[in-house]
Formats: structure tokens, sequence, C-alpha cells
């Protein structure tokens, strides 16, 4: 495929037959597409099946209905689509679009409740930061002879113990997700300020995108859903929220703590069977975009055996009985995932100059919804799940993020913040500060300020167990 590729693109750089060599370089990407999204699903799909028979029943007709969707898709395909040539005159366009539209609705479905359990995973992160440092004073493990020097100094060591950046910058914000925060809330909005302004020149929707994480951080937009979605998630919640942390006794802490394992396992559960689902929808729906453009013709064994597989499960009445004759089939598949998305990064690479070059260029209605399919296709290859396929306005120069938009932005999310924080507890608000400033871009301009903010912060604090909890937790960080 690659040698294929590789004349097409010259001939349509050297203007040989260029809208011809276009035509046959978008079928080719498209194929490369539909195999390696076939393969993907062929090894994934009886494990979604396998999944969907443990889970819980409050939440077992909607994964049916949603695996059901995705069946028939996958039916229009490889069963009722497929022909004795391996041609795409099989497949009615039509009925593509119908099957795009119903496995496009239940991916938002799905979109919208993982919002909603982001939003409780953020929550309940500022509840167990709280919790942690309750903790000691409940169980009676204050530990009054912490050396607040040398637990600064071994952090400090622990960060630089290795010379790689990344790694550094990841370390330092692992503490300060936890260490004490003492600071005003001046001091604390320079921070952000400071940290937005690393954006200036730079596009819009960076700083955009920076600016609504330290807001999902806070829980300043609640997701739509948030209080409907998840009964349970929002009765611990709500148990968290009218807490008194302050005068927190055993059985309040048991209780609390009980409830965030509780919380927590319902998340994981949830989020654990959609990331599967939606693996599973974003490998269909590349398979549905591209196969009108694909030529099934110039597919090889590995597809056809994955094509098999996909026709065998979604035909048969006992799942087990027709996965028996896969093992033999899994063998021919062997490598066969990786060779197919060498094939997919080698055309997809060519793809977003040439729709910049030749989208406008012909009146091709063919050509033009054939680079938005790959567009599409591209997409849903990409490793972030749930981004974005709706069609988006190209623009050849992306809007600055000059002086004026840094400072209105700012000037919106200090107010929403300050907002926000006079609704909140004293405990509640230094966790959402924590828990902000772990996503700021290390705002250090030395390695002695790193140092003396480790020992600022933890000279600062007064609260014993709150030392405690925090040097526990240091400790692990650094094993």
């Amino acid at each position: 495929m690659k040698k294929q590729a590789k004349i097409l693109l010259t001939n349509i750089n050297a203007d040989r037959e260029r809208e011809n060599s276009l035509k046959e370089f978008l079928s080719l990407t498209a194929s490369a597409y539909k195999k390696y999204a076939t393969i993907k699903m062929s090894l994934n799909l009886f494990t979604m099946y396998e999944m969907s028979e443990e889970i819980d029943l409050d939440r077992r007709e909607e994964i049916e209905d949603y695996i059901d969707t995705i069946n028939a898709a996958i039916r229009a395909v490889y069963v009722d689509g497929s022909s004795d040539d391996g041609s795409s005159d099989a497949r009615s366009s039509e009925s593509l679009t119908e099957h795009i539209d119903a496995i496009t609705e239940i991916r938002a479905k799905i979109t919208a409740k993982m919002k909603v359990l982001t939003a409780y995973t953020d929550a309940f992160e500022i509840f167990e930061y709280i919790l942690n440092r309750r903790e000691p004073l409940v169980l009676d493990t204050v530990d009054e002879t912490i050396d607040t020097d040398a637990l600064a100094e071994n952090m400090y060591q622990f960060v630089f113990s290795e010379n790689d950046k990344m790694l550094v910058n990841t370390r330092i914000q692992e503490f300060i997700a936890q260490l004490p925060v003492r600071m005003t809330k001046s001091r604390f909005f320079d921070i952000i300020t400071n940290s937005l302004q690393i954006y200036r020149g730079g596009e819009q929707t960076s700083v955009d995108d920076f600016a609504q994480t330290i807001r999902d951080a806070a829980l300043l937009d609640p997701p739509a859903g948030f209080e409907t979605e998840y009964p349970a998630l929002n009765e611990i919640y709500k148990a968290f929220k009218a807490a008194d942390y302050l005068h927190l006794d055993k059985a309040g802490y048991d209780d609390l703590s009980d409830k965030l394992t509780e919380g927590t396992s319902i998340i994981q559960s949830a989020v654990t069977d959609y990331l599967m689902l939606t693996e599973i929808i974003n490998d269909v729906l590349i398979v549905l975009y591209t196969s009108p453009l694909a030529d099934d013709a110039k597919m090889d064994e590995k597809y056809e055996t994955a094509a098999l597989i996909l026709k065998e499960l979604v035909t048969a009445d006992d799942i087990y009985e027709a996965s028996s004759q896969f093992d033999e089939l899994f063998v021919k598949l062997e490598g066969a995932q990786e060779d197919s998305y060498e094939d997919v990064a080698f055309t997809e690479a060519s793809l977003d100059d040439l729709n910049g070059t030749y989208y406008e260029v012909y009146e091709s209605e063919d050509i033009k919804k054939s680079f938005d399919a790959l567009d599409k296709a591209s997409t849903l290859t990409s490793t972030s799940l749930f981004m974005d396929i709706e069609d988006k306005e190209i623009t050849v120069v992306s809007e600055e993020a000059d002086e004026i938009y840094i400072a209105e932005l700012r000037e919106s999310l200090v107010e929403d913040l300050s907002a926000a924080f006079e609704n909140l507890g004293k405990l509640e608000k230094r966790s959402v500060m924590a828990k902000i400033l772990s996503l700021m871009p290390v705002f250090f301009n030395s390695q002695q300020e790193i140092l003396d903010y480790f020992k600022y912060a933890l000279d600062s604090c007064a609260d014993k167990a709150e030392l405690t909890a925090f040097r526990d937790i240091a400790s692990d960080i650094m094993l």
C-alpha cells in the first residue's frame, strides 16, 4: 500500500493525471482506515460482548441498546453489504448514513455521560484531599515531631534525582497537588494570571482549553445531568458537601470513607464500560465513513480474516460457540493491527496538505465528500476517544490570544472562582486551590525557589494532622 501511495503522491505533485491520481489516493487512504478499524474491531468485539454480560443491572439495558445499534451497523457493512467481488456497490449510501446517525447519537450520549463522570471524579478528589488530612486526627496518629526542613529537603532531592525535565515537572506538580495551601487569594490569583500569560501570542483555543481545565477542576460549570444522571453519585456528593470536617469523628470518617470507596467504584465501572464501547463505536464510524470510498477488492487476507470474525460474531446465536474457531483466525492477525496502522500513518501524513491544497480546486463534490469523510476518520483514529467529529470552520490563521483577550479571560475566571470560594468551607477551598495549583505550568524561576516553596508551605501549616498526612503522602510519592 505504501508503494502505491508514493506513486500516486508523485503523480499528484507532478500534475500527471492529477485529479484521477488524487481520487485514487483518497480511495487508498480510505481503504487503509477501513482495514485498520476492521482489524481493531475484530480483536475487541468479543471482549465487548463478554463485558456486557457483567454490567450492573441498573445500566445493562442502556448498554445492550448501544450494542444492538453497533451490531446493526456492523451487519450493514460485513453481512448485508458484502458482495462476491468485494465491491462497495452493495452498500446503500442511504443505509450507511442512517447507521452513521444512529452511532453518532449513542456516541454523543456516552460523551455526555463521561463528562458527568469526570466531574464527579474531580469532586471526589477534592473531598478525598480533605479526608486524608483529617485522618491522622480521627485515628489518633498525629506526629508532633515532624522536621519540616528535612522533609522539604528530601522532597527537593527527590525532584531533581533524575535528569529528565518532564519527570522533574511531574514530580513538582505531584507535590504541589498535596502540599498544605496557606497562601492568600491574591497570591493564588497571581499564579493563575502568570500561567495565563504563558499563552499570550498563541492561539485563543489553547488558552481557552487551559482556562476550562481550571474551571472543571473547581466544578464551576457542572455538566448537564450532574444532579440526575447518576443518583447514587449525587447522594454521595451531597453527603460530602454537608459534612462537618472540622468536627469529624471516627464514625463520620468511616462513613465518608466508605462513601468515597463506593463512589469511586461506581465511576471506575462505568468509565471502563464506556471506554470499551467508545473504542468500538469510533472504529464502526471509521468503517461507515470510509466504506463508500474504500476499494474492498484490493484488501488482503488479514482484512478478510478480520471481516469474517465480525460477520460470525454479529450473526451468531451463541457467541461462545462462534468464537471456538477464532484462535486459528487470531493467529493470522498477529501483528496485523500494527502493520495496518503504519499504512494509515503513511497516507494520513499527506492528507492535511492535500486537503488544504485541493479541496476547493475541483468542482467535484465527490472529492470534497471524500476529504470530509477522511478528516472524520483521522479524528476518530486519534488517541483521544471523545474528540468532536462535527464539522469545524477551517481558518488559515487562528485568532491570537493577545493581552486584552488574556485579561478578559483572567477577569472572568477570577470572578467566578471568587464567587465559588464564598460558598466553600475553609478546608474545601484549600483543596480546590491545591487541585488548581497542580494544573499550573511549573511557576518557579529557579531550583532554589522550588525548595523555598516546599519549606514555606510546610512551615506555614500549624495543623499537625495535615502535616502528618502530607508526610505520609509524600513518602508514598518518593517510594
